[in-house]
């Protein structure tokens, strides 16, 4: 194991070249969001979370990582200041457009590292697209709570409205990560838990300052142990990954 993240844009390019022609074909992509995060969270957190973890699993497994994709889809937070987002075609298309390069340069497996939920959709669309082009390339999509069970269950503990945004888990990990960022004074909980609107609703109508759950609980303590809970547990995947054939039958 090593503790420093092969950070591709950090190479020059015959370095590049010389890293693919070793045999690595496998790159991260971190994807977030510029977007608020209610009174006490910064609008850097989804894809700095993102961006952490990936960096922490080339660490272990010395798969390069690209600069993270700071700007997503997150038209849900129309209303609060501070949100800049994309439409979700036009990040499908800036999903696709990599592909394209990332394919074109001799990767041939690539995992997009997600910090922001409403962006699996646009990335699902364009994996299906960029799969059929270069039927070569082999795409994986992974959000951070959904890199293993019990980063799923932490993740959605507090949820309100059947939502999880700024809640105790996204806290946590900025407290670990960037606690000069968090004002916990401003943290409460939001009314909503257990309850499930049929239909979908702007965030601005379901939260009166941004966020839902109860971000008033989190700890730097427990942003550490899920935090490397997700780089180690995604590490192994990768490492798996990167030997996978396709299946035989």
């Amino acid at each position: 194991m090593t503790s420093k993240p092969l950070l591709l844009d950090e190479l020059k390019h015959p370095q590049v070249k010389s890293l693919i022609a070793s045999g690595m074909d496998m790159v991260m992509l971190p994807l977030g969001a510029v977007e608020q995060h209610s009174l006490h969270l910064p609008l850097n957190v989804d894809w700095l979370l993102a961006q952490e973890i990936a960096r922490g699993v080339s660490a272990i497994t010395q798969v390069p990582v690209l600069p993270a994709i700071p700007y997503g889809h997150s038209s849900n937070h129309r209303g609060f200041p501070g949100t800049y987002s994309l439409k979700p075609e036009t990040l499908q298309i800036i999903i696709e457009e990599m592909c394209d390069w990332m394919y074109a340069e001799g990767f041939r497996r690539v995992l997009f590292v997600n910090g922001n939920l409403p962006n699996q959709f646009p990335v699902q669309s364009a994996i299906a697209n960029s799969g059929v082009k270069h039927p070569g390339l082999r795409l994986r999509a992974m959000s951070w709570w959904d890199i293993n069970p019990e980063l799923r269950s932490w993740f959605s503990t507090d949820e309100s409205y059947g939502r999880c945004h700024a809640n105790v888990a996204e806290t946590s990990l900025m407290l670990h990560l960037r606690p000069d960022l968090v004002d916990m004074d401003k943290t409460y909980r939001m009314v909503g838990q257990g309850l499930r609107p049929f239909f979908h609703y702007p965030h601005a109508a379901v939260s009166k300052d941004g966020h839902q759950g109860d971000p008033s609980t989190a700890t730097a303590e427990a942003g550490k142990r899920y935090f490397e809970l997700a780089v180690q547990s995604l590490a192994e995947q990768v490492k798996l990954a990167l030997v996978e054939t396709p299946p035989k039958f």
